[in-house]
């Protein structure tokens, strides 16, 4: 009898918490919370899916694929991130997270379990190989001396990883993904694009503050050798530089 009492009494405090998430963050029926930081008293950003699929490992045992170094035991799903009041439940806004592919499902995949000492920030497991990430791992990307912002990877190949970057605005109290304005130069050619992915940016360190140098070589795969130039714009709240796509060097 009091073994049963005590199960009725653990799940009485187990059950209701993914539908207290729900209802403390006015997500849809479905949403299953990820993460959750706090930004202010009154602002929270939340990354959640949308009834998502939970993909471990198939060889745990086994060495890293590339793809596994962003991804590692995941989750896959439509996935959002969004900025909402705890205090009366609403959300502000939400963004969507997906490929930058033209065409590409509303899904993406999340480790919540992978290595250490890569892309993610682990936090839990450092005595072992694995852990649970911190996806939302807040810091200064854009140098305004506030660290508001969490950068996302997708690791395509393995020599192409993409990342983006998602923040808190002040200016404009919502959550954004940050636009990256690319003039890409590719012999006579120059192009120029929007984009919300790009190759390495926010796996490195700026130079300086709100500037980025560096280079991706491609080249041995057939290839180019790709310099950008990436700076951030404060005014306009987005990243903007140039991209060479050079040959033969």
């Amino acid at each position: 009898m009091n073994l049963l009492i005590s199960v009725a009494v653990v799940s009485l405090f187990i059950a209701p918490s993914f539908h207290t998430a729900q209802q403390n963050y006015g997500l849809p029926t479905g949403a299953f919370v990820i993460e959750t930081k706090t930004i202010t008293l009154n602002r929270t950003l939340v990354l959640w899916m949308m009834n998502p699929k939970k993909v471990p490992r198939d060889t745990p045992d086994e060495p890293y694929t590339c793809p596994e170094e962003t991804r590692g035991s995941y989750y896959s799903g439509p996935t959002r991130v969004s900025l909402v009041n705890p205090k009366n439940h609403t959300i502000i806004n939400s963004i969507t997270i997906k490929s930058e592919e033209d065409g590409a499902e509303d899904a993406f995949d999340l480790p919540y379990q992978i290595h250490i000492g890569k892309y993610y920030k682990v936090i839990e497991g450092t005595a072992r190989p694995e852990g649970k990430p911190d996806l939302m791992w807040l810091g200064d990307y854009n140098g305004d001396g506030k660290a508001l912002e969490f950068a996302l990877f997708d690791a395509v190949a393995c020599m192409e990883l993409q990342t983006t970057l998602i923040g808190y605005s002040e200016k404009r109290d919502r959550v954004i993904q940050y636009p990256i304005k690319l003039v890409a130069v590719n012999g006579k050619e120059r192009q120029i694009e929007v984009v919300h992915w790009i190759d390495y940016l926010f796996s490195k360190p700026a130079n300086k503050p709100r500037y980025w140098k560096y280079e991706i070589d491609y080249r041995g795969r057939g290839g180019t050798l790709d310099k950008y130039e990436i700076r951030y714009n404060k005014q306009r709240e987005r990243f903007e530089g140039r991209v060479d796509y050079v040959r033969g060097e």
